[in-house]
C-alpha cells in the first residue's frame, strides 16, 4: 500500500523532513519527532528512539544499533522501553543525518517512534511460544500498513498507540493503549479502547468481544479517523482518544465509532489474515532484565552473537528486558548471565536527560535493585516515573512511584507518590495511592513493603 506523503525512506538522507503531500501536492514540514528524534536536556544533545515492531530484533540489527551507538553515542549505554524500543542519548544534533542513514540501511525506520502519529505497536514477547496462543505478528503488521496509509495519519491531534496479545492473558497491556487486541481461543480478537495514562489515567472499555482479523484493521482504521476528526487540537493534555470517549459519553462513543466502522467497511478492503498457532519447539525461556533498561553496547553485540551463534530467538519484552527462547537449555556466558533473576524494576530517564523529569529515576531504580532479593516478585513490577506523565506506567503497576517535588520537613526535594496493586494494563485496575515520600525515604519504604506486607490481592 502506497504511503500517501512522499517516501518516508527519502527522509532518512537529510535532517529537515519536509516531504510532498500526495493529496494536495504541497510540501509538508513535518517535525523531527515522528522519526523519534526529541531534544535533551544538555544542550545541542538529543536521543534517538528506534521502534521495533513487536519488539522482533534480530542480530544484525542488534549490530547496527551498536555500531551507531559506539560511533556517535560513546560511552552511553542504549535504553529498552516500555513499548519496545531502543533508545540512543547524547547524540550530538550535526550526527542525526548520519544515524538516520545507517539505520536505514540496516532496515531500521524510525518513522512513527515519537510526534503526533501512530507509535510503534507492541506484541506480548513470548505469544509464538507459548502453547495455546497465536503469533500475532502477522496482523500487527497489516494493521500499521493500513494506518500509515492512512490521509489522516500525518494530520493526528496526538499520538496513537496500539498493542497485540497472542492469547487472552492479555500480556500487551491493552487496557492502557489507544486500542488493544487479545485473541481469543478461536482466533478471533477482544478489542479494548481509549486508554491511556498521563497525569490523570483512565483506562480502555470493551469494545467487542469478538473481531476477526479483517474486523481489527477496519475497527483501526475507523478509530484512527474518528481520532483526528473528534482529537482536541487547543489542548495537548485533553488530545487522546480517551478524551474524545470522556466528552461523548461510553455509549455515544461507542454507537459512534461502529457507525465509522460500517462506514469504512464500504471503502477499505482488508485481506483476512490466518494466524499462525504458537510454536511448541521452543520450550526453554529465559529473561534478560536490565535496571532502568540501560545496556551496554559491548554487552549487546555478546548478546547479538550468543544467540546467532545458538540458534536462540531474542525479543524485547514490555518491562526494559531482554526474552530468549530456544529448544535447548540456554547457558548464558559470564556477561550476560549476571542479567539474570534480577527484579523487575522498569524506570523513565526521569531527570537525567528528559526535559519533564523532575526526579532521579535512574538512581532509586539502582539502589532497589541493590537490596530487593525476593524470589516471589520475579513476576511482579516495580515502575519509577520521573514526572506525573507515567512513562514508566507507575499507575498500572504492582508497584509504581511517580516522581514530584514537595516540601517534606521544611524542605524542597524530590519525592515520590506511590501506587500499588495495579493491573499492569492486563485488565481496568488502576493503582491505589498510599502516600508520598522523599527520594531518600522512597528505598526503605519500597523495601520494606516488598518484604513484609507483600502485594494485595489483584
Amino acid at each position: 500500500m502506497r504511503h500517501p506523503h512522499a517516501s518516508i525512506e527519502n527522509l532518512y538522507y537529510r535532517n529537515d523532513i519536509t516531504v510532498t503531500d500526495l493529496n494536495s501536492g504541497q510540501p509538508v514540514v513535518l517535525p523531527q519527532r515522528l522519526l523519534g528524534t526529541y531534544p535533551q536536556r544538555q544542550e545541542r544533545k538529543i536521543m534517538q528512539r528506534i521502534p521495533v515492531l513487536g519488539g522482533r530484533i534480530n542480530a544484525l540489527q542488534w549490530r547496527a544499533i551498536v555500531q551507531v551507538a559506539r560511533r556517535f553515542s560513546r560511552g552511553t549505554p542504549l535504553h529498552l522501553t516500555t513499548r519496545q524500543d531502543i533508545e540512543l542519548h547524547d547524540i550530538s544534533q550535526e550526527d542525526i543525518g548520519a544515524v538516520y542513514q545507517l539505520l536505514n540501511t540496516a532496515g531500521l525506520n524510525t518513522f512513527g517512534a515519537g510526534g503526533d502519529c501512530v507509535r510503534n505497536i507492541t506484541i506480548c514477547p513470548g505469544c509464538e511460544f507459548h502453547e495455546g496462543a497465536f503469533d500475532v505478528r502477522s496482523i500487527a503488521k497489516l494493521t500499521r500498513e493500513v494506518l500509515f496509509s492512512s490521509p489522516v495519519l500525518l494530520s493526528l491531534p496526538r499520538k496513537f498507540k496500539i498493542s497485540f496479545s497472542g492469547c487472552t492473558k492479555a500480556c500487551a497491556r491493552p487496557f492502557i493503549n489507544d486500542l488493544g487486541f487479545a485473541a481469543n481461543a478461536d482466533g478471533t480478537f477482544r478489542a479494548i479502547g481509549a486508554g491511556s495514562l498521563g497525569p490523570r489515567p483512565q483506562l480502555g472499555m470493551e469494545l467487542y468481544p469478538a473481531l476477526t482479523t479483517q474486523e481489527v484493521v477496519q475497527l483501526s482504521a475507523a478509530a484512527l479517523e474518528m481520532f483526528a476528526e473528534r482529537g482536541d487540537r487547543q489542548n495537548r493534555r485533553k488530545a487522546r482518544l480517551r478524551h474524545v470517549r470522556q466528552k461523548l459519553g461510553d455509549k455515544e462513543f461507542h454507537s459512534e465509532l461502529h457507525r465509522r466502522i460500517e462506514k469504512i467497511k464500504q471503502t477499505l478492503s482488508v485481506p483476512e489474515v490466518k494466524l499462525a498457532a504458537a510454536k511448541v519447539n521452543c520450550p526453554y525461556q529465559t529473561t534478560l532484565q536490565f535496571v532502568t533498561g540501560e545496556m551496554a553496547p559491548d554487552d549487546a553485540e555478546s548478546l547479538a552473537d550468543f544467540c546467532e551463534k545458538n540458534n536462540i530467538v531474542m525479543r524485547i519484552n514490555l518491562t526494559h528486558g531482554m526474552e530468549l527462547f530456544s529448544d535447548k537449555p540456554i547457558e548464558l556466558p559470564a556477561e550476560l548471565s549476571k542479567y539474570e533473576n534480577l527484579p523487575c524494576i522498569v524506570a523513565c530517564p526521569g531527570n537525567d536527560t528528559c526535559t519533564n523529569g523532575l526526579t532521579n529515576c535512574r538512581k532509586l531504580a539502582l539502589r532497589l535493585a541493590e537490596q530487593l532479593h525476593v524470589p516471589e516478585w520475579k513476576d511482579k513490577t516495580i515502575a519509577i516515573s520521573g514526572c506525573p506523565n507515567n512513562c514508566a506506567q507507575s499507575a498500572v503497576a504492582d508497584v509504581g512511584l511517580t516522581g514530584c517535588v514537595k516540601t517534606i520537613d521544611d524542605q524542597r526535594q524530590e519525592a515520590y507518590q506511590v501506587f500499588v496493586g495495579g493491573g499492569c494494563g492486563r485488565n481496568d485496575t488502576l493503582a491505589e495511592m498510599r502516600e508520598t515520600v522523599s527520594a531518600e525515604q522512597a528505598p526503605g519504604k519500597i523495601k520494606k513493603f516488598v518484604e513484609k506486607q507483600g502485594l494485595p490481592p489483584l
